[in-house]
């Protein structure tokens, strides 16, 4: 027994005015969706100004207290030895010992770790669409490529609709 995928017997019957007030439909749809959303994104642009104007304070103090306890820690760096951190009931504070690498000369550490060997260059291949593009308009043939051409369907509400 066959299995229907699709009947398009009622769109082939549609009239364009038919066609017409399904687009209205969907313009006036959009056009009241996305002033929703533009009402709900100022709601939220303006709580987030007014968290920023109570926060500005608290972030200035915070900044200042941060910088008064990094200079009490880096002026006694001897209190802060074993523990490195000192334990608090409200947290803890003092010195880690941090390490970062830093490349400074990109090109000599790729030649240096080539010349020994190491395993740490990363090579990333990747097709590139608007050269495949171009050879296969100048007539090659390539496995595993198609060239796809079509039409889309596709709707543009009216700018004036959504600012009535």
């Amino acid at each position: 027994m066959p299995v229907q995928l699709s009947d398009n017997r009622n769109y082939k019957a549609m009239t364009v005015e038919r066609a017409d007030a399904l687009f209205r439909s969907i313009a006036l749809l959009t056009v009241k969706r996305d002033k929703i959303k533009a009402a709900y994104e100022k709601r939220i642009a303006d709580l987030k100004a007014t968290a920023d104007r109570e926060m500005d304070p608290l972030d200035a103090g915070l900044k200042d207290m941060a910088a008064e306890l990094a200079a009490y820690i880096s002026h006694n760096p001897d209190r802060f030895v074993k523990p490195r951190q000192r334990p608090t009931d409200y947290g803890k504070y003092g010195l880690r010992t941090v390490s970062n690498l830093e490349i400074v000369d990109e090109e000599l550490a790729k030649a240096s770790v080539r010349a020994q060997g190491i395993p740490a260059l990363i090579v990333t291949e990747k097709l590139d669409k608007k050269a495949l593009e171009k050879a296969i308009s100048d007539g090659k043939e390539i496995d595993g490529v198609e060239f796809r051409t079509g039409e889309i369907a596709s709707y543009t509400v009216a700018k004036a609709l959504a600012e009535e």
